[in-house]
């Protein structure tokens, strides 16, 4: 079984002019990645627009790294949707096709179920594939907030086996770490990855990792050598581009592609609802990125 850890980058998903997914894009990008240090990839996430795509195109997207990588990395694929059909299916799917892990968004959207109906749904999922799950903690998006009693109650069914946490509380994530344990629990929020492995966390995927890879798998190995120091001057740098990025795309997601098109790695437009840059926004954001010293890190 893969050990799950490090940096599993949430690869953005590259549409061509007409925005369909561009499998040639997909595959450059991960070679890229793979290159620069990256531990795994979570496919079909927030980043990759997965909610966005189509049951078909998940799939499709999922072969093709899972072709490209061969095994050399761990896969973790995100199988959630906003029916719970489309979850069942793509989360056999992921099993079939040989994904390391599945995860899942909490359903969420209008219908918020209670615990219970939190946990008849996770057990649901978790019973439809082979793959281990890994939930998915992200109250900001979709109005769920994980706590330790909801946290133990998920841990208890077969085939759940962790989190991802892109809560950014880590007072509420020490706790799940408190007692008796030792959860798989990856941070989703960059600015505060190495916080997180201090706490306990397995390793981190958040959106940065397509844009800074290396820095994040510099982090990491500081990190696992023990150069806390180092690893926290990694982390501001991490930051100090992110800060860079914030202000003009909000979520950094809304900036991800063009940022990628100037590093070589060109990947198209979003899927509507979500919007390309204006043409002063990207003026903007690359004038900032050359005064952090982006460029120079690549």
């Amino acid at each position: 079984m893969t050990t799950f850890h490090g940096n599993y980058s949430p690869l953005v998903t590259p549409l061509n002019s007409e925005g369909q997914v561009d499998l040639s894009s997909l595959r450059q990008i991960v070679r890229y990645q793979l290159d620069a240090g990256m531990d795994g990839f979570y496919v079909c996430g927030g980043t990759g627009e997965g909610l966005l795509l189509t049951v078909s195109e998940r799939k499709t997207v999922l072969e093709a790294v899972l072709d490209e990588v061969k095994g050399s990395v761990g896969i973790i694929a995100h199988i959630g949707a906003f029916q719970t059909p489309d979850t069942l299916e793509l989360a056999r799917h992921a099993g079939d096709a040989g994904a390391d892990a599945i995860a899942a968004i909490p359903p969420a959207y209008f219908y918020k179920p209670d615990t219970v109906g939190l946990v008849n749904y996770y057990t649901e999922v978790a019973g439809a594939s082979d793959a281990p799950l890994f939930v998915y903690n992200i109250p900001q998006r979709v109005g769920i907030t994980m706590t330790a009693d909801l946290f133990d109650r998920l841990m208890s069914v077969p085939n759940i086996v962790g989190m991802k946490d892109s809560s950014g509380d880590l007072f509420a994530m020490g706790l799940l770490f408190t007692g008796d344990r030792k959860p798989l629990i990856f941070e989703g929020n960059e600015t505060v990855m190495l916080p997180a492995l201090l706490f306990g966390a397995c390793g981190g995927i958040g959106t940065a990792h397509n844009v800074a890879p290396r820095l994040f798998a510099r982090m990491w190995q500081a990190y696992q050598a023990g150069d806390i120091k180092g690893a926290a001057n990694i982390q501001l740098r991490i930051n100090e581009l992110l800060d860079a990025i914030i202000p003009v795309t909000g979520p950094i997601l809304n900036g991800v592609k063009e940022i990628m098109e100037w590093m070589g790695l060109p990947c198209g437009r979003l899927r509507s609802p979500n919007r390309p840059l204006t043409e002063d926004e990207c003026t903007e954001l690359k004038g900032r990125l050359e005064k952090a010293g982006f460029f120079d890190e690549l």
